[in-house]
């Protein structure tokens, strides 16, 4: 892995007033050369440089690869001019030469460097006069970000199905120069590396923000409880994100009422456990929205969880799972391409969202995880909660059989979370590694186990000769 500008460290205030973590996040500059000895010297310039920790998840490299996932699965297609590389993923047949790998891969890393930069400089004291306590709680965000964008990197080049396998990824704790070779960890080792960085946050992180585009100890159980059900850890993974709903409820949090209101409130959402703050037209991905919709898969899913096969009215919403109406209703998707992008990329006022995790998915990762462990009326109760949302009746989830309860869950989950950040397409890998799915469940190009992990890109392997292809 080298890559010219890993080393970037966002950092230097613009007109910043105080050493408050409230607004300018857009208040920074890139410096591609860190100076040691002056970029953290106190409390106030700690907290820019940790604003450029989170601006760096709304990097275009990063922002516009959730479109591509997708695609991937098969809950949205291409349309128009396409996607740049695309077609590969459309086709299931991605190359390790594809610009929307090198994009990904070198954007995770990027986040990954400025946070280590960063609790380097804080743990060696640079930031004079600071709180002890604020300093344990920047060094736990940083963590949160740094486990999260590992955890990002390990499901989409890692076997993160299988925690035997040698297939994890280069994990990396210090800050890269340039220069640095190393081998990928083992699964387990990469799984491990993200739990210690999420145990030191659930204790060090900040009880809560009211501004959401900020991590807390809340985010840090919740990411945990989503890390522990893809390593198959379905006792804790149940515990702890009922822990995890408990305690953000307690501390702010809640679902919105209405499906819609999540992403019209956008960053401002109480649901909103992380999302990246925007303003004016930085969302860029926002613009490749409007070259995607929704696929005949998921616009089959839509009408047959609600009234049967091929009876839905688009205009008005009859016969689709709300959350579908919501997301392509001409009049409400508008130019954006669907309705969780709401706002005009060039307008003015309110902006869009990345919804990186919120309180509404921690909900069905309880449900999952009960439904495995046989605990099948506690996981309709969480289950039931997010269909009472988009207007299924009280007794909806109760009428279903044990046997069908994952499959539903999975099917409404799809729903809820599709175009988001690739989470149909993780379920799908996860399901079918669980035999609860065939292979070509979603698409028919989907043929072998090796398209389930993406290849590692060429230029990745070209700047580390320690670093292993993934199975061709």
């Amino acid at each position: 892995m080298k890559i010219k500008y890993l080393g970037m460290l966002l950092a230097g205030s613009l007109g910043m007033n105080s050493c408050s973590m409230v607004g300018g996040i857009d208040d920074i500059k890139p410096y591609y050369k860190m100076e040691e000895d002056n970029v953290v010297y106190n409390l106030e310039s700690a907290e820019s440089v940790l604003r450029g920790v989170y601006k760096s998840w709304r990097a275009f490299n990063v922002s516009s690869f959730r479109l591509y996932m997708s695609i991937l699965s098969g809950t949205s297609a291409s349309k128009g001019g396409g996607l740049t590389g695309g077609q590969e993923f459309v086709t299931n047949s991605v190359q390790a030469n594809n610009i929307a790998l090198v994009n990904i891969y070198q954007g995770s890393y990027l986040t990954i460097n400025t946070a280590n930069n960063l609790i380097q400089l804080m743990q060696r004291g640079d930031a004079k006069g600071a709180p002890e306590q604020r300093v344990r709680e920047i060094i736990a965000e940083c963590k949160i970000q740094r486990a999260l964008a590992h955890f990002q990197l390990l499901r989409h080049f890692g076997y993160f199905f299988d925690l035997s396998s040698p297939y994890g990824i280069v994990l990396r704790n210090t800050p890269f120069t340039g220069t640095e070779t190393s081998a990928r960890a083992t699964v387990q080792e990469s799984y491990d590396f993200i739990l210690t960085d999420l145990n030191e946050a659930i204790a060090n992180a900040p009880q809560n923000n009211e501004l959401h585009y900020y991590v807390t100890k809340a985010t840090a159980k919740a990411l945990k409880a989503k890390v522990l059900l893809h390593m198959r850890n379905y006792n804790e993974a149940e515990s702890l994100a009922k822990e995890a709903i408990d305690l953000a409820e307690g501390n702010g949090y809640r679902l919105e009422e209405s499906f819609r209101s999540i992403f019209v409130n956008g960053y401002n959402s109480p649901e909103a456990l992380f999302a990246t703050y925007t303003e004016g037209a930085m969302e860029s991905a926002s613009d490749l929205i409007a070259r995607t919709t929704y696929s005949e898969y998921t616009k089959r899913m839509a009408d047959i969880l609600v009234a049967g096969d091929n009876d839905g009215n688009l205009n008005t919403g009859e016969g689709y799972d709300q959350r579908f109406y919501l997301m392509f209703n001409p009049t409400l998707a508008g130019a954006q391409g669907n309705g969780k992008h709401p706002y005009s990329t060039n307008g003015t006022g309110k902006h869009n969202t990345q919804m990186i995790l919120r309180l509404g998915e921690i909900y069905f990762i309880h449900a999952e995880a009960a439904v495995r462990n046989g605990h099948y009326d506690i996981a309709r109760q969480s289950f039931q909660t997010m269909a009472s949302r988009v207007g299924y009746p009280a007794d909806y989830v109760s009428k279903i059989s044990n046997n069908a309860l994952l499959t539903a869950i999975f099917r409404h989950k799809v729903l809820e979370l599709f175009a988001e950040n690739g989470e149909d397409w993780f379920d799908f890998v996860r399901y079918y590694h669980e035999k609860n799915m065939d292979l070509n469940a979603i698409k028919a190009t989907i043929k072998s186990d090796t398209q389930l992990v993406l290849p590692l890109p060429q230029t990745a392997l070209a700047g580390n000769n320690q670093l292993q292809q993934n199975p061709l």
